[in-house]
């Protein structure tokens, strides 16, 4: 096979196909893959890529640091946070052997508990090797648990020669064959930072101005601008349901749905009671955006919810 072209989107079809000649195997690989990476996007949409090999014997989905999920000829290998994944194996017979490492010796068991942490910058990483022809049956065991080892990867540091090997034609490819839903990570779209990036560094400066005592910030103070300076920075948003803010504040009669008080203020545009709409499951955590999943509170309990989540 020639070189693959990872951007061209035929190219991309051919491996897939290669790799997966199984109509219906292929299929729920697709429908798995994608999905686990729209679950990466909602998280972090700069730290994951989506690699197709230049030979065409695998395609590797990374998050962050650490590699996901890997498709080859006749096996597959699904990335899974072990603590979640027991539960949900036990009383089932799986055709999956586990690995983990030592160093750079890799370990395997059919005994989950046998074999160490697959990767060390991941805790509670096992990697779940199963047979392609078996693929279809078991899959929807580990899409749980693969979501909370994506969860945790997608913390780590991604690396630029990372990002610079993925492949758009991929993601196309998803997005033709299984859903419009599957985009580009955001820095195939702007080199602009993100909104979360920026948080993250105000976050980091902050910190390190609080453990400075007064004489050193006062002295910083004095040589620092008045004038804050401006940048601009890309954010990737939900588009939220209005019929589910509307159920949600009529229910909510004016009161916050926790602290049962009332709205602190009338807003000016039509005096009705101000309270925020928050989802008990972030959005960005996969939470649905429903009634059930969503409650009226005031900002004071918002703000709780979200930055007081051990006592909330």
């Amino acid at each position: 096979m020639a070189k693959i072209d990872r951007n061209n989107i035929e190219d991309a079809r051919m491996v897939f196909e290669k790799l997966l000649p199984d109509e219906s195997t292929r299929m729920k690989l697709i429908e798995f893959l994608s999905d686990a990476i729209s679950y990466a996007d909602i998280l972090n949409s700069q730290k994951w890529n989506l690699n197709l090999d230049k030979n065409g014997n695998f395609i590797r989905f990374n998050t962050g640091h650490e590699y996901c999920i890997q498709i080859y000829k006749n096996e597959l290998l699904i990335l899974c946070d072990r603590t979640t994944l027991k539960p949900i194996i036990a009383n089932y017979e799986i055709p999956v052997k586990y690995r983990g490492h030592i160093g750079r010796e890799r370990v395997h068991s059919d005994d989950i508990d046998k074999v160490p942490d697959c990767l060390a910058k991941t805790k509670n990483s096992i990697g779940c090797l199963l047979p392609l022809d078996q693929a279809e049956k078991y899959l929807d065991f580990f899409k749980s648990s693969n979501k909370d080892f994506i969860r945790e990867a997608i913390k780590t540091y991604q690396m630029p020669q990372m990002r610079a090997a993925h492949s758009r034609g991929a993601v196309e490819y998803l997005a033709e064959i299984y859903s419009d839903n599957v985009s580009q990570p955001i820095y195939e779209l702007t080199d602009l930072p993100t909104l979360n990036e920026f948080i993250e560094d105000e976050k980091s400066e902050i910190e390190k101005a609080r453990k400075l005592n007064h004489k050193q910030r006062q002295t910083r103070l004095k040589k620092s601008d008045p004038k804050p300076k401006k940048t601009i920075v890309s954010q990737t948003v939900f588009i939220r349901n209005p019929y589910v803010v509307a159920e949600v504040l009529e229910r909510a009669n004016g009161n916050c749905e926790r602290c049962n008080e009332k709205a602190p203020f009338l807003k000016d545009t039509d005096e009705s009671p101000y309270l925020e709409v928050h989802h008990k499951i972030p959005l960005a955590e996969g939470g649905d955006d429903t009634v059930e999943n969503a409650i009226g509170l005031c900002p004071n309990c918002h703000r709780h919810a979200h930055y007081g989540t051990k006592t909330y």
